[in-house]
């Protein structure tokens, strides 16, 4: 299971991912990670690495998770390039798994609406619940308004708005279905 938190006010791209194993085959990885957005405050954290450079959308993220670096600064931008890249890092995810990708898509979208404290979970397939003081109807509103002509498209999977669906599991808990996506082709 992969789990993502934002720690910081609304708006704000730090967020703490957290892996652990789930019993499945892969490359999973273990461990506790934090996402600083450049130009805010990044602590000193003795005995976590923390990355040289701004690392610039999901697979840059990615990248620099699996090398081992702990602390990673990203660049102000894609709202979901932060969950995505998780997946990437978390379960191996690549561009073929196009429907993985663009359930992460949404839950980052969703997760970059809420205000602090919130918790994402993602599955391996992209399906994910959404934890805190969370209304399906308000998230399904927040990501519609980001959907241009019914689609999301980012560096890595072009997310469909019709593919999109939310379920309030509880009072405090949304969930979100795995979702279609398209794959970025070569330019």
């Amino acid at each position: 299971m992969l789990r993502i938190g934002v720690s910081g006010v609304h708006g704000s791209a730090d967020m703490v991912i957290c892996g652990w194993r789930d019993g499945r085959p892969g490359r999973l990885r273990t461990g506790v990670k934090l996402i600083f957005e450049a130009g805010g405050v990044v602590p000193r954290l003795p005995g976590l690495r923390t990355g040289s450079r701004v690392a610039r959308g999901p697979e840059a993220i990615a990248r620099a998770l699996c090398e081992g670096v702990d602390v990673v600064v990203t660049e102000p931008g894609d709202p979901a390039a932060v969950v995505v890249a998780a997946g990437m890092w978390h379960y191996g995810w690549t561009a073929e798994d196009v429907g993985a990708l663009a359930g992460a898509t949404v839950a980052g979208l969703a997760l970059a609406a809420q205000r602090a404290p919130c918790v994402m979970e993602i599955r391996r397939d992209g399906g994910a619940a959404l934890d805190g003081e969370v209304k399906a109807d308000a998230v399904l509103a927040c990501l519609a308004a980001r959907f241009h002509s019914g689609r999301y498209p980012t560096p890595v999977v072009t997310v469909l708005l019709e593919s999109v669906r939310l379920s309030q599991e509880a009072p405090c808990r949304v969930r979100i279905a795995p979702c279609a996506g398209e794959p970025v082709h070569a330019r």
